[in-house]
């Protein structure tokens, strides 16, 4: 089976090769794994590479030093005409390059990635016949469904959930998306509403301490509250720098550990420069994949503050290491942290409580390790494994292209 992409990122790690979620390169990635010939058709800055071999997949890049992903802000006008016209700009390229390269490939699959992805997919598949797919990562809109105004300046998610596919794949990252589906009238038969897989044995095997504290800029000994979040602002790590200054007000001994990178970085190191945290606070970047699960290993809990949604790929990954985790409770994720049970659930006006939620944690040694055996046990239950998950994304195509191959027969 031949499956063209349309992605709309130059990259396909959000914090450098290998760092950073891994969704979008599992994607693809996982096509030529089964056997399929991928193709994915993307944006470049100049001089990159037209075309390229990556992990088995054949990229097409078509030059360009748009950004059609651009950060909307506090919904300032400029902004707005900034997102609407590198939107209708993508429309227009995009859709052009997409049909020149399906009239050389002759695809049986389209495969619309993403919100830009999904409507030039769908022209593509409509003019040529074949099955059409749409893979998006997660939604951001669901939590505006209630204001009418900025509900609809997230046209862009709103369309792709419109647009015509035979499914739509969608993360189940506890930010609604389910919901947005509805509220939009889409079969609900067509939405495959799925969380990301997880391996299990990286992050149950004990790492050596003291070389991954050593790598990570972490002193010989003491405790490590633990945080793996891109550095946006809808992550709001200021939140969790806040409680810092009335843990350490405490105890002297504890370290705040912050691996990620983003936009927020220098914002953030001179927030914790003006609460006076440094040392303490440790801003560690983007740490490989791989390297990852070691660093759960280090760290005696886990701390997720985001507004939209905290039951993401790095909660899951705090669970399955066995680490007490405090989330806030919002979007869906109370469906994942049980309050008491698996981990500590912080309610939205509850962040006051946070530094005496996590001294509590820290003085508990049994505490923590009965949160954290808990959380194993429910991750092992509800998640499938990588190779499983990315199997069913594989198969939902499969199935779209044999059904329309029924409709022709």
């Amino acid at each position: 089976m031949e499956i063209l992409a349309i992605y709309p990122w130059p990259e396909f790690w959000s914090m450098g090769e290998g760092r950073g979620a891994p969704s979008f390169f599992l994607s693809i990635t996982s096509f030529p794994k089964q056997g399929h010939e991928l193709h994915v058709l993307m944006p470049g800055p100049p001089g990159s590479p037209l075309e390229e071999e990556y992990h088995g997949v054949h990229l097409h890049r078509f030059h360009t030093s748009v950004d059609y992903m651009p950060e909307v802000g506090n919904s300032k006008l400029l902004q707005h005409i900034k997102l609407f016209t590198s939107y209708r700009y993508w429309l227009s390229h995009a859709t052009r390059f997409a049909r020149e390269l399906a009239d050389e490939l002759e695809p049986d699959a389209m495969f619309g990635m993403g919100a830009l992805g999904a409507p030039v997919a769908r022209i593509i598949a409509e003019e040529r016949g074949v099955a059409n797919v749409t893979r998006l990562f997660g939604i951001s809109t669901a939590e505006v469904l209630h204001h009418p105004i900025k509900f609809r300046l997230r046209y862009r998610e709103i369309r792709a959930f419109q647009t015509p596919a035979d499914y739509i794949i969608l993360h189940n990252d506890g930010s609604g998306g389910d919901e947005m589906a509805r509220r939009l009238g889409v079969d609900m038969d067509r939405l495959l509403f799925w969380p990301n897989g997880l391996d299990r044995a990286p992050y149950m095997k004990k790492p050596d301490v003291a070389e991954v504290r050593r790598r990570v800029g972490l002193s010989d000994s003491g405790p490590v509250v633990l945080t793996v979040t891109r550095l946006h602002p809808e992550k709001h790590v200021e939140r969790l720098l806040n409680a810092a200054e009335g843990v350490l007000a405490e105890r002297s001994d504890v370290t705040f550990l912050i691996v990620g990178d983003g936009e927020e970085r220098d914002s953030l190191e001179k927030l914790s420069v003006k609460l006076g945290l440094t040392p303490s606070v440790v801003f560690a970047g983007a740490i490989d994949r791989d390297e990852l699960p070691g660093v759960y290993g280090i760290a005696d809990v886990f701390v997720a503050l985001s507004d939209r949604t905290n039951m993401g790929n790095p909660t899951d990954e705090a669970m399955m290491s066995g680490l007490a985790v405090v989330a806030l409770d919002t979007g869906s994720t109370a469906d994942v942290v049980r309050d008491g049970e698996n981990g500590i659930l912080l309610p939205t006006d509850g962040l006051p409580r946070l530094p005496s939620i996590l001294l509590g944690l820290l003085a508990d040694d049994d505490g923590r390790r009965r949160l954290g055996e808990a959380a194993r046990v429910d991750v092992d239950r509800r998640l499938p494994t990588v190779e499983e998950r990315q199997a069913m994304e594989v198969e939902a195509v499969e199935r779209a292209v044999s059904e329309r191959i029924g409709e022709r027969s």
